[in-house]
């Protein structure tokens, strides 16, 4: 990263490397609190607040709506861990989770599932908490923990990075950007923490930075601090569903399109760090809200649809029927296995079996063939989940 890249607004957070003394690294600049007051950002933030409010009423009319937001974080685990260049397909993922088994699963599986279950874990405490006093650096690192299980003594789970870190392949000279140095993370975090992951308008200010500016801005300071070993693209992607849940909005997941135009996200977030340049970012980000609250009102609106189809399927079964529970069950859980329906209803494993039986007659559920693990799809919901 020579000095000659970096915007002139950046200059004087540059600091020398103590690991590398010929190398500069970018010390966290001050959290912004306004966005740029370019037109086309101004525009794209009020159609991306639009589409959110299209999205919250939409979910208070929905029935299902916890099912199928459950649908919805598993797919934003797996398209978030594929940025970082995982191979787990959705049906995988909920294979695992049906099985508890990753036998005849990519290897990665288990990586998947773990952003699962830091995301789990961060609503948990915002819902325990009640505020967004629960957004804390303490949070981001216990989330980070639980992401990085397993992983090798370096990446040292829950702790901030002790080593210089540089984005880019080869040598720290040739880097695109060379993050915080290790004496800088903290300070950078707290500021951060502060200032946008328990945001709250300041009395000199005289406007609210609007929803959409501070999930675009949390992502990109963190990201920009870099505070971790391993896992920062991860962890910094499960800020912004946790500050809309915060603020009230309904979990909203952006993976998806970020996936889809991954090089624009790296190459944007590139200019916020090297450039000081907020407006291709905020764009892009906007973007991806709009496209994320319409999809996910329209899976939801097609899933139910499923349901209702399914039910109609059942109708001659008996009343009290165990299968007549499953539809609903299968908008969050579009793979399953006897023992899970035997657990998760508190039946017995034959009434289980019986259950998935009347709904593979039916073509509701099918059995995939090679699989060790008897587990049993809901095509109909994983080909519209894999449509969008």
């Amino acid at each position: 990263m020579r000095i000659s890249d970096v915007s002139p607004k950046l200059r004087p957070y540059l600091v020398k490397s103590e690991e590398y003394p010929n190398c500069y690294a970018l010390a966290p600049p001050p959290t912004p609190r306004l966005l740029p007051t370019d037109q086309a950002v101004v525009q794209d933030v009020a159609e991306a607040m639009q589409a959110l409010e299209r999205l919250r009423t939409a979910t208070k009319l929905l029935p299902n709506v916890d099912m199928v937001t459950r649908t919805l974080a598993r797919r934003e685990a797996v398209q978030s861990s594929q940025i970082e260049g995982t191979q787990t397909q959705l049906h995988e993922l909920f294979e695992y989770e049906a099985t508890q088994s990753s036998e005849g699963l990519p290897a990665d599986a288990t990586v998947t599932e773990r952003y699962v279950e830091a995301l789990d874990l961060g609503l948990g405490e915002l819902r325990n908490a009640g505020t967004r006093e629960a957004l804390t650096t303490k949070l981001v690192k216990a989330m980070h923990a639980t992401l990085m299980k397993g992983a090798p003594e370096f990446v040292r789970p829950a702790e901030y990075r002790d080593t210089q870190a540089w984005i880019g392949n080869g040598r720290i000279e040739d880097a695109t950007f060379v993050p915080a140095p290790p004496d800088r993370i903290a300070e950078g975090m707290d500021e951060l923490a502060a200032s946008m992951l328990r945001y709250e308008p300041r009395d000199d200010e005289q406007w609210k930075l609007q929803i959409v500016g501070q999930i675009a801005i949390a992502h990109a300071q963190f990201e920009t601090i870099h505070p971790f070993a391993d896992g920062n693209g991860r962890t910094g992607r499960l800020l912004m569903p946790l500050i809309l849940a915060a603020d009230g909005y309904p979990p909203l997941y952006l993976s998806g399109r970020l996936l889809r135009l991954r090089r624009a996200y790296y190459d944007s977030l590139a200019s916020v760090q090297v450039q000081a340049n907020w407006v291709p970012w905020l764009r892009l980000l906007s973007q991806a809200v709009v496209e994320a609250c319409d999809g996910a009102i329209s899976i939801a609106t097609d899933l139910d649809k499923i349901r209702d189809e399914w039910q109609t399927r059942l109708s001659e079964l008996r009343a009290d029927a165990t299968a007549h529970r499953l539809p609903a069950f299968l908008l969050g859980h579009p793979v399953v296995s006897a023992n899970q329906l035997a657990e998760a209803f508190n039946i017995s494993f034959v009434a289980a079996n019986r259950a998935i039986e009347q709904l593979v007659a039916r073509n509701i559920l099918k059995e995939p063939k090679q699989r060790r693990n008897r587990v049993f799809h809901a095509s109909a919901i994983l080909e519209r989940l894999e449509a969008s």
